[in-house]
């Protein structure tokens, strides 16, 4: 638990992670209005990253690369706002992100890279999808 909060404590990292929040509302977004095009009568004001990926997907609304891409998004964006307290609480499985061996810095540097890369990941498909 002692790196966990090196990861409250890293400014850098908690930055990076509020960005990414925000980065994801700006996604959903796009694809609440791409879903909607297609379905007016839905209620998507509270759907997921993954549901609204799973509409999409389901009536074919984004080609396969870009669902590829959101796929990849959402396992990571789910990941970091969901598993980092259960993985270094020993409660899951070390599957994206290390548990073991880290450093002080790891924090400020490696897991705020690794946020700052899927922010970057984000706004390419924001970008790509611009309605």
């Amino acid at each position: 638990m002692d790196f966990y909060n090196e990861l409250i404590e890293s400014e850098k990292f908690c930055k990076n992670l509020g960005k990414l929040i925000l980065t994801s509302g700006k996604l959903e977004s796009i694809l609440k209005e791409i879903t909607q095009t297609h379905n007016k009568s839905q209620n998507l004001e509270y759907a997921t990253l993954g549901k609204l990926v799973s509409l999409c997907k389901s009536n074919q609304l984004i080609d396969d690369g870009m669902l590829e891409a959101l796929d990849f998004i959402k396992t990571r964006r789910n990941y970091l706002t969901h598993s980092l307290f259960p993985l270094f609480n020993e409660e899951v499985d070390v599957t994206l992100l290390p548990r073991d061996n880290l450093e002080t810095e790891d924090a400020e540097y490696y897991f705020s890279k690794c946020v700052s890369e899927l922010i970057e990941d984000m706004n390419f498909v924001i970008d790509t999808l611009g309605v």
